[in-house]
């Protein structure tokens, strides 16, 4: 649980050292040299008080630690807000990986408090060029006995929620390139 305290206020303090995000006549405008990125993270579990996932994106400007956590984390929608993080990143060009994505859990077995951690596969890989925006999808942690990852699109959630946190009215630039199913 403190490790689980440490991590979450760590992961905190970063993404408050983010650079603002740039928007120039309603459409997201990466900075020079540099491009977006845009995922959703999401997760459903039995323990709806501390359950929490994470996913990392390795590539030349190095590891992206994502979070989302299912007591704080919500992603505005029209209709049913989604449980999750939407998550806006300013990447260098390059071709980045998602090895994996992370959920930790509690859970009561014969009175006694439990902790699962489940590692789920993506594999999976994805290039951003400069100047270009694109959306991954959504990545959807179900934490349980038996616990899955599901890639969709969202897209329409998504973008909504981007006019919400910042003002997009235009997402004509944004590419849709899904990241693919996890391996079996």
């Amino acid at each position: 649980m403190f490790k689980s305290l440490i991590l979450s206020t760590v992961l905190f303090l970063s993404a408050c050292a983010t650079a603002p995000v740039a928007v120039v006549q309603g459409k997201l405008t990466p900075p020079a040299d540099q491009g977006y990125v845009l995922v959703a993270l999401t997760l459903n579990s039995f323990d709806q008080d501390g359950a929490n996932a994470w996913m990392r994106l390795e590539g030349p400007g190095g590891r992206r630690d994502l979070n989302a956590s299912i007591l704080h984390d919500t992603i505005a929608a029209p209709n049913k807000n989604a449980i999750g993080k939407l998550h806006l990143l300013s990447l260098a060009p390059g071709q980045y990986t998602v090895p994996q994505a992370v959920g930790d859990w509690n859970y009561t077995a014969a009175g006694w408090p439990q902790q699962r951690r489940d590692q789920l596969p993506i594999g999976q890989s994805f290039e951003i060029k400069a100047g270009e925006v694109v959306y991954l999808g959504e990545v959807h942690l179900a934490l349980s006995f038996q616990s899955s990852l599901i890639i969709s699109d969202q897209h329409e959630r998504d973008f909504y929620a981007l006019g919400q946190k910042y003002g997009i009215t235009d997402t004509s630039n944004i590419k849709i390139r899904l990241l693919s199913k996890p391996a079996p």
